[in-house]
């Protein structure tokens, strides 16, 4: 025993010490080596980004835009994944199909590839467009967010055909062309009308909301302007920030006569909360004279639009700040303007913790909705899930699929929520998360709720879902 004390057992302690700082020295070279290594990806990309960027704005400053170099070819798409079944999808087979690429094998527009055409410029991404049915669910219809135009039938999905468009000459200005955050926000087809949202630019330094409409044309699309905001957001504001991609823009159709149209707030927090601002808002816009009423306000960035015309409520999802994405719902919308609270009151909190007493005193994010007379959300995320598009997939309007970019941490939540409303559809009653491994940008959900179509952005690809006969 005392030789155990006197030799062996500090022999013992001293190895395990030094058993742990070899294992803590392994994990940190581990977690450096690891870092570099993201990093230097980073840097080849922002490199071959800025290369990229440069040989578009020279092809832009000598007129040509690139939907015109590109326009005559078509857009294709592999199959890589045949009926599939999920369990977590109940009862959902999946096929997969990835765009054709080998993006930066070569720096050429003139020998451009489907994920050149679909690139957005993004490290966590490699590709955004929006999609929709048309033709009673047997066709879709697909924009990039740099405003390319194709369609393939349901059945074809591996190939879709261009269509030709006025767009570049209604969008002039450079930076739709160059940045996600600038284009597209979502389109919709209503019987033969096609509508497009995007972010305008109204004058220098200043960035509207528009949609523009053409009748649904394969050979080509006659745009003209539909609706704009009554104004614009400048960049160099009093309230201390930009944010280009805080611009919403999703569309829904209401009824016969009129859309509903999200807004965001571009970063500039206070005009969420005013009525005769355009902007952080649900606007109800009257097809027949394109004019706009609120129909809620308080929302920062709302991704994802739907409304029950069954049991008339709305429901929608917004991006908060770090932290704080929203799942609000709207019963009965359009008998009174309801207030979602944005930017007094988030789950969420502020992305750096020196701003200045203007700013918190616009944005003090209080943590209650209902104590300062605002809706409180249905659902709300901490950490952030990078939320997107939201569609029904039953038939009474209790379930829903929710679409999720990733949060701020670890990118885990790249996938689908899946969300079932109580019976008086005021609460959460059933919540469930289903891994992709995907950045969900839009999906679609055909009119019997059998199939459902969403865009992926990491790898630019399009999964079918398709409902199982039980």
């Amino acid at each position: 025993m005392i030789f155990l004390k006197k030799y062996i057992y500090p022999i013992l302690i001293v190895f395990l010490v030094c058993l742990i700082f070899f294992g803590y020295y392994l994990n940190k070279k581990s977690s450096a080596s690891k870092k570099n290594e993201i990093s230097n990806l980073a840097l080849e990309l922002k490199i071959r980004n800025d290369q990229l960027a440069k040989m578009q704005k020279n092809l832009l400053k000598n007129g040509y835009n690139i939907n015109n170099i590109i326009n005559q070819n078509n857009i294709s798409f592999k199959k890589i994944t045949e009926n599939k079944k999920l369990i977590d999808f109940n009862g959902y087979s999946l096929k997969k199909f990835k765009a054709n690429n080998n993006y930066f094998d070569n720096y050429s527009f003139s020998k451009y590839t489907t994920k050149d055409i679909l690139f957005n410029g993004n490290l966590a991404a490699t590709g955004t467009a929006f999609i929709d049915f048309y033709n009673e669910d047997k066709n879709i219809f697909l924009s990039t967010y740099d405003g390319i135009f194709a369609y393939s039938k349901l059945s074809n999905i591996e190939k879709f055909t261009k269509v030709k468009s006025n767009i570049d000459q209604l969008i002039t200005y450079e930076n739709f062309y160059l940045s996600d955050h600038y284009g597209v926000k979502d389109i919709l087809i209503d019987e033969k009308k096609l509508y497009v949202s995007y972010i305008g630019k109204r004058r220098n330094n200043c960035y509207d909301l528009k949609i523009v409409s053409a009748e649904l044309d394969e050979k080509y699309l006659e745009f003209e302007i539909f609706y704009e905001t009554s104004n614009c957001v400048d960049t160099n504001n009093e309230h201390g920030y930009w944010a280009q991609q805080g611009a919403g823009g999703r569309i829904f159709k209401f009824d016969n006569s009129s859309l509903l149209f999200t807004t965001g707030d571009f970063r500039n927090r206070p005009l969420a909360q005013k009525l005769d601002s355009d902007f952080g808002k649900i606007l109800k816009i009257d097809i027949q004279t394109n004019k706009a009423e609120v129909v809620s306000l308080g929302h920062r960035n709302p991704q994802g639009l739907f409304y029950s015309k069954k049991y008339d409520f709305i429901l929608s999802t917004e991006h908060g700040p770090k932290g704080g994405d929203e799942i609000n719902i709207n019963h009965k919308p359009f008998a009174k303007i309801k207030n979602f609270g944005w930017p007094i009151s988030s789950y969420g909190e502020h992305y750096k913790k020196n701003y200045s007493k203007k700013i918190l005193s616009e944005a003090p994010l209080k943590k209650s909705h209902k104590k300062y007379g605002f809706n409180e959300p249905i659902k709300y995320f901490v950490p952030s899930i990078g939320i997107s598009q939201l569609v029904s997939i039953s038939e009474n309007d209790r379930e829903f699929f929710v679409g999720a970019m990733g949060n701020q941490i670890d990118d885990q939540d790249l996938g689908v929520h899946y969300i079932k409303l109580n019976k008086n559809r005021d609460k959460v009653a059933e919540h469930k998360y289903i891994l992709l491994n995907e950045r969900v940008r839009d999906m679609i959900v055909s009119k019997n709720k059998k199939i459902i179509l969403m865009f992926l952005e990491n790898s630019a690809s399009i999964i079918i879902l398709k409902k199982q006969n039980n």
